[in-house]
């Protein structure tokens, strides 16, 4: 992705500017993202927690007559949910234990950065983590909202009981039963709503669903109504939930109407695969997830093999539609036969089936889709007066305690399909099993490196466009510039990814020069209008020939060095100060604009204007995201006014919504305005001449 907002927002607590900047450093060095904030006491400390939203709080003890008291006192009272990483000067197992009595996360020594940087990072995985599930919840309670709507329009009686007691119950539940209003019922047990006869019965059901309530059981049994008349009526019980409650859901249909039977064949029509008659896509689905449920119970382990075959389409040609549809019955009744009595098998596709299979060791693996292999390729189907020579791509993945969804290990055993299949020259025919390593591989510095190099040789690099609209000037054809290393498997890397690799490997110029070049080969192909704001790395500052050569690149271009601006970020421009004071110095003699990005992320941003010449300010996207908020949206507003009184053209991205574009247009002092919103990036430079 080419356009992520990743900033963490940390707030400190400190008497020492230097000491935070340094910590600031820290965290940048360390490739992160960071927007920080400074309190020098607890007047500062309070409007910094009400004006915005904080990841981490990294404190002293003692800072600006204010203490760590304090500092909880108010997380506390705010009720904000924010992890506190404690900066002792005093280190030892009391410090340790005396912070965390108050409250406190973490505790560091204030002079161990490495440590610190450890902690900063483990609480931040932490703060992830509850924001998941924070969301998770969220779409629970949505579900359960859906689920109480669908309940109320049921033809079905239904109810949900807790501890054997009656907690909610439809419209038709209650009628069944002779009972006004859910209040009614409300408490009522279960018992009392089962004939005397049946007491036991129900009661060895209760017993089993207490043992293991996953359960699905019915109970076939006279219900009782209000009045004490009885009527035959089939008792379904289920896991569910409800207002956040696990629960036990109940549905009653009558004995003597039985639509049981009727959903049932309907819900296996749903799931079945008409040419095959095996099971389809969606009924996989539900085997994945009930066996991810099974093996995080039991600790143990399946394999999904999943299988396309090759060349379908040309098969398909040769023997047609109906021809083809032959061939994949016979196959489906071929794989059926090799199926055990465990198998699942389902067919997921046209030329696609899938089987879910029990293992004991993950070393079967390879001979078990091996053998699906050979099946496939020794089948030879006779369809339509010819014999098919069908091969087959084989991928295997693992369902384990580990394994995030159903949907997860499909997708890792399709990977591995594709794999299977991009073997021998793409002819296929191969096998490819899950490997953990892969997942490592994929995303290591070594693959990364091996792309880049490729890229850069081979122009394979990748520029996309997004233009920043001018609420001064409608004619302005402004765009930024980023680029992207696109990749063979999966979404392509942006630069936070892969220009860290570049830069060990000394490739970053090589990178930020490919970027100019093609950028002003893409000026020369649109006139004279437009304008581009190109991204450069904090490593090109250090490379004394790039200014000059810029100069050389644009006259070749026969493009005017005023329609450039040249980008960086603060975090680069404080790291290179003086490097960044010369370029911004040597492209301002050519005419070209200079502008710092993510800024206003460092505890006192202005500061690099008293070294680096910038006539542009594009703003943490941090800041976009915290509009709603009355008292970031002030802090924010102060800021650009500053910047702007400093004769400062200021931008503002991340625009995504039509609430954050008018509360932008009304703050004033704004130049340029960028976001989805407006328009996505795209590799197409559109300017209307």
């Amino acid at each position: 992705m080419i356009y992520k907002l990743d900033s963490i927002r940390i707030l400190i607590a400190h008497e020492s500017q230097d000491v935070a900047e340094q910590l600031m450093n820290n965290l940048r060095n360390a490739g992160r993202a960071t927007r920080a904030e400074l309190v020098l006491g607890e007047e500062a400390l309070l409007r910094a927690l009400k004006g915005a939203s904080w990841d981490l709080l990294l404190t002293r003890e003692q800072f600006g007559g204010c203490n760590i008291d304090t500092v909880m006192t108010h997380l506390q009272r705010l009720e904000k949910e924010l992890p506190v990483v404690l900066l002792a000067e005093d280190f030892s197992a009391a410090t340790w234990r005396d912070a965390l009595s108050r409250g406190v996360q973490a505790v560091a020594p204030a002079d161990d950065r490495e440590l610190i940087m450890l902690l900063v990072d483990q609480q931040l995985e932490r703060v992830q983590q509850r924001r998941t599930l924070q969301e998770l919840e969220l779409s629970l309670h949505e579900a359960e909202k859906r689920l109480s709507v669908l309940m109320d329009q049921s033809r079905d009686a239904i109810a949900y009981v807790l501890d054997g007691m009656h907690i909610a119950a439809n419209e038709n539940y209650l009628e069944l039963f002779g009972y006004g209003s859910a209040d009614d019922l409300a408490g009522m047990p279960i018992m009392d709503m089962v004939s005397a006869a049946d007491h036991e019965r129900l009661k060895q059901l209760l017993r089993s669903r207490a043992q293991d309530e996953s359960q699905t059981q019915e109970l076939e049994c006279r219900g009782v109504n209000a009045e004490g008349e009885e009527f035959a009526a089939l008792f379904v019980f289920s896991p569910s939930s409800y207002d956040g409650e696990t629960c036990t859901q109940i549905v009653i249909r009558s004995a003597g109407v039985d639509e049981s039977v009727l959903e049932e064949k309907l819900q296996a029509m749903s799931q079945q695969d008409l040419v095959t008659g095996l099971p389809n896509r969606h009924w996989m689905m539900d085997q994945l997830d009930a066996t991810l449920a099974d093996v995080r119970k039991r600790g143990t382990m399946a394999a999904l093999v999943y299988l396309r075959i090759d060349r379908f389409e040309e098969h398909q040609s040769e023997v047609g539609i109906d021809g083809a549809d032959q061939a994949m019955k016979l196959l489906a009744g071929r794989l059926r036969d090799m199926a055990g009595a465990d198998t699942r098998l389902a067919r997921t596709g046209d030329e696609e089936f899938a089987a879910l299979i029990p293992l004991e060791d993950r070393d079967q693996a390879p001979a078990l889709a091996e053998r699906v292999r050979e099946a496939v390729a020794a089948l030879m189907p006779a369809v339509a007066g010819r014999t098919l020579h069908l091969t087959a791509s084989v991928g295997v993945a693992f369902v384990q305690e580990n394994s995030r969804t159903g949907q997860a290990v499909l997708t890792r055993a399709l990977e591995c399909c594709n794999r299977a299949q991009r073997a021998g020259d793409g002819r296929g025919n191969a096998v490819y099993v899950y490997d953990p390593l892969d997942d490592v591989e994929a995303g290591s510095s070594e693959a990364v490196l091996l792309t880049l190099c490729q890229a850069l040789s081979q122009n394979g690099l990748a520029l996309m466009y997004q233009p920043l609209m001018n609420l001064e000037d409608e004619q302005d054809r402004f765009h930024e510039v980023f680029v992207q290393l696109p990749q063979k498997d999966g979404d392509d890397l942006a630069p936070d990814t892969f220009m860290p690799v570049a830069a060990e490997h000394g490739l970053a110029g090589k990178v930020d020069r490919w970027v100019i070049i093609h950028a002003l080969k893409a000026m020369a192909r649109h006139g004279t209008a437009l304008r581009l704001l190109i991204n450069l790395s904090g490593y090109s500052l250090q490379d004394q020939e790039l200014a000059p050569w810029i100069a050389k690149a644009a006259k070749a271009a026969k493009v005017d060095p005023a329609r450039l601006v040249f980008q960086i970020t603060e975090a680069d421009a404080n790291t290179f100060l003086k490097q960044a004071q010369v370029f911004s110095e040597q492209v301002g003699v050519l005419g070209c604009g200079f502008s710092i990005r993510r800024f206003a992320g460092g505890i006192n941003p202005f500061k690099v204007f008293e070294h680096v010449s910038a006539g542009m300010v594009k703003f943490d996207g941090s800041f976009t995201q915290e509009l709603d908020n009355p008292q970031s949206r002030e802090t924010f507003a102060g800021l650009i006014a500053e910047a702007s009184e400093r004769g400062k053209q200021v931008i503002v991205g991340f625009v995504e919504s039509a609430q954050q574009m008018q509360t932008l247009w009304t703050l004033g002092n704004i130049r340029y305005l960028q976001g989805y919103y407006l328009q996505a990036p795209t590799s197409n430079l559109v300017v209307d001449e």
